[in-house]
């Protein structure tokens, strides 16, 4: 090979972006994998546009001639990759990288097999002492006729014309100099979008936003609920616990960040009442344990369990649950429970 072919890193990252995908799927991964053609895109036509510009005036002088150069499909590619990057912001597809990712890994390989068979046919007649074929620009194939026909032909008097075809005069540096900031600016714009749409939390319904849970009558009086998606057990106080009223306590412990289970059969003495109570949030780390409402009575935390934004809808009577508002817990949580 004369040059070594791109084709084999374009293929190996698209077979990662395979693998990663299916291993960990992530949300708008059309807009990450569109973002990566973006930039082949834009290495490519880049590196096409200095092919063609050849070699710079102190070697090639500027009033020679220039060829125009054929049709490039980079801005195609570039163009894909954009739209791709705006339907990953617009749609949420955990597995959308494979609609990019796959049929790059096809389109690489099938590259990579054109390339390496273009060297063999360029070099099947180095081996037997013939002329290789001259190939122009757009596949068109010209005989081939070695220097030694030609002076053979000369030598015996014959004239040998050399037919030259005038072709438009097109500015190949200036093609790259508009590619090029064209490309680039594309390409910046299309990956900031992606940022953004990365950093900025929109209609986030998970933990760090807001998550509903129910209404008032699926949780009865003394009811304790944990919710994984919004990382927060949800407690209905009674007047003994500290109520009435609606808690949602972080299911992190205050000390090193553990998750805190309810223990309905764990014995402790209430050092309010001084007397043996069953059922505690305890954690199973290092042993912090808090009551109902989430008030630390013993261990390491320093802190009693921190306190979700709770809201309920007085017509509806549906519990609202904003993860995105966290309180540091007091001993005074149980004055934070809303009632219906």
């Amino acid at each position: 090979m004369e040059r070594l072919s791109p084709w084999p890193a374009v293929l190996g990252l698209a077979l990662a972006m395979i693998v990663v995908t299916v291993i960990q799927p992530t949300p708008h991964s059309l807009g990450y994998a569109s973002a990566t053609v973006v930039i082949l895109g834009l290495l490519g036509w880049v590196f096409e546009a200095r092919e063609v510009a050849g070699p710079t005036p102190e070697v090639e002088p500027e009033h020679e001639e220039e060829e125009a150069p054929g049709p490039s499909y980079w801005p195609v590619v570039l163009a894909l990759g954009v739209v791709g990057i705006a339907s990953g912001i617009v749609y949420d597809w955990a597995y959308g990288a494979l609609i990019v990712a796959v049929p790059l890994a096809l389109g690489a390989s099938a590259a990579w097999g054109n390339a390496i068979r273009a060297d063999e046919r360029a070099a099947r007649p180095a081996a037997t002492g013939e002329a290789a074929p001259i190939l122009g620009r757009g596949g068109q194939v010209y005989l081939p006729v070695s220097p030694r026909v030609l002076a053979t032909q000369a030598a015996g008097g014959a004239a040998i014309a050399i037919e030259r075809v005038e072709a438009p005069q097109v500015s190949r540096r200036n093609i790259l100099q508009i590619t090029f900031w064209a490309g680039l600016l594309g390409a910046v714009g299309a990956l900031a979008g992606t940022l953004v749409d990365m950093l900025y939390p929109r209609g986030v319904t998970g933990f760090g936003g807001v998550f509903s849970p129910g209404t008032v009558d699926q949780f009865p009086p003394g009811t304790k609920k944990q919710f994984l998606d919004g990382k927060y057990w949800l407690v209905n106080l009674t007047a003994e616990q500290g109520g009435p009223g609606f808690l949602a306590l972080w299911q992190k412990c205050p000390h090193l960040g553990c998750t805190v289970p309810w223990r309905e059969g764990f014995s402790f003495t209430d050092l309010t009442t001084n007397q043996e109570k069953r059922g505690w949030f305890r954690c199973p780390c290092h042993g912090s344990t808090y009551t109902d409402a989430g008030v630390r009575v013993f261990g390491p935390a320093p802190r009693s369990m921190d306190v979700m934004e709770v809201t309920i809808d007085p017509g509806t009577k549906r519990i609202s649950v904003n993860t995105g508002k966290i309180t540091k817990g007091t001993p005074d949580n149980a004055k934070s429970a809303v009632q219906a």
